[in-house]
């Protein structure tokens, strides 16, 4: 039997020393991160005939490409471009921050990638068509409404039409942006689940003498949460910093466990970043 098992782990070891590559596409699937993203653009009023319409189209193609293929999950284009049109109309605010991250947790998104792009057209001497595609991102964390990187890339390509050369030039520069962003989050992801990151809990009982520290202590007990205390309390409400090392749609499954288990039902009444209120029923 433990010739077998020889056997058997030496042929295994033999495998992965003869194909390495499929040893470690093996292991990106199963570390693979698989984060919901937005993908918008910066678009000011443009005129009707925004010469940057183009590039844009051809580098968020670019960029739902790498992330795709790398297991991320996009919102849908027509949702995203709705979300660029109001960001756009927001000039009070710093859209960055602000509006980007508040639509990420409207569409369920854990990251914004909020890209702009700039391009140079130039007709050649053999009747062929030029153009480079510049393009820079942030990546706004829509939990904390803080930007995890800033990245930018560039690319040139030649047509028959200038289309042709935008549409190439545009992909090209989209391809390395979201190679760019990708290594950034995946390091941030990773620093988040090693660390956990602090969030903010209102519970509201309406009744003043409602045990409120009675779900501190059911929620010091579920596995992802690190630490947990609370910050204020009075008047039949409490507020609770926990640290946690999970999604934020996880987190709310958590809080509404931990209630159900004191024999609460909870509805939450508001929700904004790293910041949730919750109603005793």
């Amino acid at each position: 039997m433990k010739r077998w098992i020889s056997l058997l782990a030496a042929v295994g070891t033999l495998a992965v020393l003869a194909c390495p590559e499929r040893a470690i596409a093996a292991d990106d699937a199963r570390t693979s991160v698989k984060e919901r993203i937005l993908v918008i653009h910066a678009t000011p009023s443009a005129p009707a005939n925004d010469p940057e319409k183009p590039s844009r189209s051809s580098v968020y193609e670019g960029i739902i490409e790498l992330l795709t293929d790398k297991g991320y999950r996009i919102v849908d284009k027509a949702s995203a471009e709705q979300c660029s049109l109001q960001v756009a109309a927001t000039h009070d605010i710093d859209p960055h921050l602000n509006k980007a991250a508040s639509f990420g947790l409207k569409f369920f998104s854990e990251y914004t990638v909020y890209y702009k792009t700039a391009t140079i057209t130039k007709e050649r001497d053999d009747d062929t068509k030029g153009a480079l595609v510049r393009t820079t991102a942030k990546v706004i964390d829509n939990t904390s409404c803080q930007v995890v990187t800033a990245k930018s890339a560039e690319a040139s390509s030649s047509g028959l039409s200038l289309n042709d050369a935008i549409d190439k030039a545009g992909r090209s520069a989209g391809k390395k942006l979201g190679f760019a962003l990708s290594a950034a989050m995946e390091k941030h992801i990773r620093e988040n689940n090693g660390s956990g990151r602090i969030y903010t809990i209102v519970l509201d009982s309406g009744e003043k003498d409602t045990n409120l520290l009675a779900f501190l202590a059911q929620m010091e007990q579920t596995g992802a949460v690190s630490a947990a205390r609370e910050s204020e309390s009075g008047g039949g409400k409490a507020t609770f910093e926990i640290i946690y090392k999970g999604k934020r749609d996880q987190l709310d499954r958590d809080i509404i466990k931990a209630a159900a288990k004191l024999g609460w039902g909870l509805s939450k009444i508001r929700s904004e970043g790293n910041r949730s209120s919750w109603k005793i029923k």
